[in-house]
């Protein structure tokens, strides 16, 4: 199996997909020959592939006109993104940050 068609997978069972033109561009920022084989040896560049364009994914709007609709699966994604950031050790861009809340009690 191509590294390609990998994250294509990836992509597909949450209900995204990229073109290939785009898919193309995606493996060779992350120096990723366009038909090198998927293997224990490129999973990590694999994975930091799909943790670069999973943000731009989200961005996309859901499309609905007339009886065709084009969505995908929002939380799932997101799980999955949350998932590759543990996993690689890398900033998850899209947590949403709580404020923290300082106890400022001892200036009433």
């Amino acid at each position: 199996m191509l590294v390609s068609a990998y994250i294509q997978s990836k992509l597909n069972k949450f209900g995204a997909s990229i073109d290939a033109n785009e898919l193309e561009s995606l493996l060779l920022l992350n120096s990723i020959a366009v038909d090198e084989v998927y293997s224990a040896d490129n999973a990590e560049k694999a994975s930091k592939a799909l943790y670069s364009i999973i943000p731009e994914l989200l961005a996309m709007p859901d499309i609905t006109e007339g009886g065709f609709s084009m969505k995908f699966n929002r939380e799932g994604i997101l799980a999955y993104y949350s998932l590759l950031c543990k996993e690689l050790g890398l900033e998850n861009k899209l947590a949403v940050k709580q404020p923290k809340v300082k106890n400022k009690s001892y200036l009433w």
